[in-house]
């Protein structure tokens, strides 16, 4: 039984790595702005922002929301407004412009996902709907090492994916005026999609 929800939890967790979101769109414009490879410590920064995030919901980080929930309220407001700095710092820097000398730091990328509530809602998700029931055959400790590692092996893979696409794209287009309206749209994008969980 455990595999079968293993399955399927790892379908779940690969569609919402994979979709845009503000990581993955950040990436995206960073990519396209400085090269992956200049990018590789935000990129790394993300990677450990989402460990936390993903083992915070394997250690039942919901049932605290549930019981406190102006905290949720403070980390929805707070994690807008920095999604939002992050979003005009990527759509003023364009894409191969020289406002982008220097990618973002590790630091930008580790608070990425900490402070992004739609990360939360996922991991939530996934520890609670993708468990088996307690049993001696299927304790909760060995279902969530694994969906950790499914969940990190998602995260790891679709980010690096978008931050090459950029890449590509910095190496293909070169009409600045392109450049900049993909930057505005992908940091509008990131922006829209925190924005409706925020609105939830």
């Amino acid at each position: 039984m455990f595999t079968e929800i293993l399955l399927f939890g790892a379908l779940f967790i690969a569609t919402m790595s994979f979709t845009p979101g503000p990581a993955n769109l950040s990436l995206l414009s960073v990519g396209a702005s400085v090269g992956l490879g200049r990018a590789l410590p935000y990129l790394f920064g993300i990677w450990a922002g989402g460990f936390f995030v993903i083992v915070a919901g394997a250690l039942g980080l919901g049932a605290l929301f549930v019981a406190w929930p102006q905290a949720y309220l403070a980390l929805k407001f707070f994690g807008f407004a920095y999604i939002c700095w992050l979003g005009w710092k990527l759509a003023r820097a364009g894409f191969g412009g020289g406002a982008l000398d220097v990618a973002p730091s590790f630091w930008a990328g580790l608070l990425l996902h900490p402070v992004n509530p739609k990360a939360y809602v996922q991991n939530v998700m996934v520890f609670t709907a993708f468990v088996a029931p307690a049993a001696p055959a299927a304790p909760y400790a060995p279902q969530a090492v694994a969906l950790v590692c499914v969940s990190m092996a998602a995260m790891m893979a679709a980010t690096s994916l978008w931050g090459l696409g950029g890449d590509v794209i910095r190496r293909i287009v070169r009409e600045p005026r392109i450049m900049r309206a993909i930057a505005v749209i992908a940091s509008a994008l990131m922006v829209a999609s925190v924005g409706a969980a925020v609105s939830l």
